[in-house]
């Protein structure tokens, strides 16, 4: 059973109250304070992609219905400051953390891609 779609009402700073319908994915949270309408966006749930204690990555479904470049269902990734100087045993440590973070990371995209094969609109 399929449910009914989902609908919420953000006042923006330019076009007044802007209603969205949510697509399945979507958290429900909308930014509602001094907001443009081109900023909107349908965010899903964050990922912390964190092997062995170490936030490498955060990532998140997206979709920004007004943006003026990119309206596509897409994954924003969000990578850690990895920056330092490091030992021989941890810059090991951080290339298995970088290979454990990759396996989570595909599958994340395997994930979109089935969403967007599965009929969700990509613009």
């Amino acid at each position: 059973m399929s449910r009914a779609p989902r609908t919420v009402t953000v006042h923006t700073l330019d076009h007044g109250p802007v209603t969205l319908t949510c697509p399945a994915w979507c958290t429900g949270e909308h930014d509602e304070s001094d907001v443009f309408r081109v900023d909107l966006a349908h965010d899903g749930p964050e990922h912390v992609i964190a092997p062995a204690g170490r936030e490498i990555l955060r990532a998140l479904l997206t979709q920004a219905p007004y943006s003026g470049s990119n309206r596509r269902t897409g994954l924003y990734v969000d990578v850690a400051d990895l920056s330092g100087i490091r030992t021989p045993a941890e810059v090991e440590q951080l290339a298995d953390d970088l290979t454990a973070a990759a396996v989570q990371l595909r599958a994340l995209a395997r994930e979109l891609a089935a969403l967007l094969a599965g009929g969700e609109p990509s613009e």
